[in-house]
């Protein structure tokens, strides 16, 4: 299944497969977002699965995003391993 994104009331949703074959697009694609926005607000629930570089990709948007002076959330994440895995690259300190 191909990578697409939608943006719907401010919320960026991925679906699909996030993994290194699609990275150079989406890191594209969100470059030019966080250039443009003050936050980037983002829904992984319609993700189909993800490899380690999908967690890697997601931790370096969280950190440009913050470095720009920008605001990143990830809204209604409720994949339990997914959240362990962003714990793990310091996306989430709860």
């Amino acid at each position: 299944m191909a990578l697409t994104i939608t943006k719907e009331s401010g919320i960026y949703e991925v679906n699909g497969e996030l993994n290194s074959q699609n990275m150079n697009s989406l890191k594209n694609y969100f470059d030019t977002i966080i250039e443009h926005s003050a936050y980037i607000k983002l829904s992984l629930n319609k993700i189909i699965g993800m490899d380690g570089a999908g967690v890697k990709f997601i931790s370096s948007l969280y950190k440009k995003t913050v470095e720009s002076n920008k605001v990143f959330f990830i809204v209604d994440l409720n994949d339990k391993d997914l959240v362990q895995l962003f714990k793990k690259e310091n996306i989430f300190t709860y």
